[in-house]
């Protein structure tokens, strides 16, 4: 059974790139909350309308917080302080990558509670025929301060099919101080943003530019990727809510290639740990920077010069 979003009882300002996001429920609302149990038919239409699928404690909760607990210790091991399960003992310190991607290929439990049987099943209900996941893990530990800027997940892996479905997975209970995950309500359906920002890649450079050399031999992105730089003035010019919720460990977001999201700022004193992932049709083309055993992601390796 399908249940409908309510109006969230914020305990603080939710903020986003060091902006208060506007209150109202006008402006900020809570996620739709999608009971997994709802036919898989009923699931592909919620998820047409509104771009996402909330799954409040889909995924166990106790596997989730030993997949929590093994990257803790693992990140302890690398110098990120203790070791164990409590937030405060996952303070920042010093300027540390918040991008662990190789730390969660050596975690047993986090490649389990992510791509095993649960994650599976659901994506097999979701695209309705067999499904694959990248083997590139975005594994994310976000210190104190802002989040990540508005975007759609199409310009960061556009080179298979379209038809591709990224899940957020909180590692840990995440309210809006710590600051999870929010979604433009209705961004998916915004067409001239989505054939023209959408289309675009952030590994792609113009190779006709006297400094095309530089670009093709850059470790990082070109541009950022982000669709506007002020989560605020985009919700007013656009009209929309963002949706966002207090997250659980155990609890699974999924939503489309075009729906528009944000990382809230970390407004507490200790890490954010998450992470993202995406699944497709077994049958469709996949993007090559984010497979196999040593993927290119956004290196020299995945560098594409085109005429501008």
């Amino acid at each position: 059974m399908i249940a409908s979003s309510q109006q969230g009882n914020w305990p603080g300002p939710v903020t986003a790139q060091q902006r208060p996001l506007d209150p109202s429920p006008a402006a900020l609302g809570e996620l739709r909350r999608t009971d997994a149990r709802t036919d898989a038919g009923e699931m592909r239409n919620r998820l047409a309308e509104d771009g996402y699928l909330f799954l409040p404690g889909y995924l166990d909760r106790e596997e989730a917080l030993g997949a929590r607990r093994d990257v803790l210790d693992r990140m302890a091991s690398q110098g990120w302080g203790q070791s164990g399960n409590e937030p405060g003992r996952t303070l920042a310190g010093g300027a540390r990558p918040s991008l662990l991607s190789d730390l969660a290929k050596q975690s047993r439990p986090l490649q389990e509670l992510l791509y095993g049987q649960r994650t599976t099943i659901l994506y097999e209900r979701l695209f309705g025929e067999a499904v694959r996941h990248f083997d590139y893990t975005w594994l994310r530990a976000v210190s104190p301060g802002r989040g990540t800027k508005p975007h759609m997940d199409s310009v960061f892996m556009n080179r298979g099919t379209p038809r591709l479905l990224t899940a957020w997975v909180p590692l840990g209970d995440i309210n809006t101080v710590l600051g999870g995950l929010a979604i433009l309500e209705g961004s998916h359906r915004l067409e001239d943003i989505k054939n023209n920002y959408g289309s675009r890649d952030v590994d792609t450079f113009c190779k006709n530019r006297p400094d095309a050399g530089k670009y093709a031999r850059q470790e990082t992105m070109t541009w950022d990727g982000a669709l506007s730089s002020d989560p605020v003035s985009l919700r007013e010019q656009l009209g929309l809510r963002w949706l966002t919720n207090d997250y659980r460990a155990g609890d699974l977001l999924t939503f489309s290639m075009h729906t528009a999201h944000i990382g809230l700022d970390n407004n507490a004193d200790y890490l954010r740990l998450s992470c993202d992932i995406r699944y497709q049709s077994a049958n469709e083309p996949v993007d090559p920077r984010w497979i196999g055993p040593d993927p290119s992601a956004h290196g020299s390796r995945s560098k594409v010069g085109v005429i501008c």
